[in-house]
């Protein structure tokens, strides 16, 4: 009997964790015929079929799922034994690829890179940001931040945090419209909001009511082109506070009447769950949304 090379392990748990040949090639930097075939060698060795092709990706089998936590472990070892070779503190490497919304990606997630940095600088993010849900295929992220909490077998799903939604406009914009007093007035103003046909966010949907009070004349799928448009006068939006409050060509209106409280979501796929590297960002991520936390859900608007 051939003795096993530990090195196929390595594809092997790519294999794993990614689900699909063309995802673990690209993570790896090889090609998606190399993975086949280490699995393939690694397979042959154990004289057992280690995963089986489904319409969803590659998944482990019942020895494939034996072997894994022993490949986890060797994998930890050597990762060990490296750094003391070295005589360097253990570090954890490799990439994380973090899919989230557009406005949290860029006003949450993106500032707080310099500490995760300083943490563990041998760690690579790719953010990978997007205002539409999320389809969940196998291999398309590592980690989720949604606004919405998916019933998907194969992940698992934990609060991050709470933030809200709330009315804002430009000054040139309010001075050329009529006072707004209470939600009634509404209907005398103009409305930025989303592309109906794309809504496809149901903690939105629920805003609705707010929207049709209003004249509804510009739309678009970006948060930021809402803020923007906003910015310029267009008319009033609502948008999440985490973007809008510190921006001084924006003013709150209705603050005490108008406030929609949504949740982020953290999902990550069942099968990273043990990767160290993947554990490190969660817990730099729920750091991250409490020190943001000001920003996500400030207190009430004082004139």
């Amino acid at each position: 009997m051939h003795s096993m090379n530990l090195e196929d392990l390595r594809f092997f748990l790519a294999l794993t964790r990614y689900g699909t040949l063309s995802v673990a090639a690209d993570r790896l930097g090889v090609e998606h015929t190399t993975i086949r075939r280490r699995v393939t060698a690694l397979e042959k060795v154990l004289g057992k079929r280690l995963f089986d092709k489904t319409t969803r990706g590659w998944t482990l089998t019942t020895a494939g799922q034996r072997l894994l936590p022993y490949a986890q472990r060797i994998e930890s070892e050597s990762d060990a034994a490296e750094a003391a070779v070295g005589n360097q503190t253990l570090s954890l490497s490799g990439t994380v690829r973090i899919v989230a919304t557009d406005g949290f990606g860029a006003s949450v997630v993106a500032p707080g890179m310099a500490r995760l940095r300083d943490e563990h600088p041998g760690i690579e993010v790719e953010l990978v940001t997007s205002s539409h849900l999320l389809t969940y295929n196998v291999g398309e992220f590592d980690i989720a931040v949604t606004v919405h909490k998916p019933e998907r077998p194969g992940f698992t799903m934990t609060h991050l945090c709470d933030y809200d939604l709330r009315l804002f406009a430009s000054p040139s914009y309010l001075a050329s419209h009529p006072t707004l007093r209470s939600i009634a007035d509404l209907r005398d103003h103009d409305m930025i909001w989303f592309v109906e046909s794309m809504l496809d966010l149901p903690e939105l949907r629920s805003a609705e009511d707010i929207a049709s009070r209003a004249k509804i004349v510009f739309r678009t799928t970006s948060l930021f082109g809402q803020l923007e448009a906003a910015a310029s006068g267009v008319g009033l939006a609502l948008i999440p506070s985490f973007l809008a409050q510190h921006d001084p060509r924006l003013r709150p209106v209705l603050h005490d009447e108008v406030r929609a409280v949504r949740s982020f979501w953290l999902v990550v796929p069942a099968r990273l769950l043990n990767t160290e590297r993947v554990t490190a960002v969660c817990e730099h991520l729920n750091t991250t949304a409490l020190m943001f936390g000001d920003r996500l859900l400030p207190p009430p608007h004082r004139s």
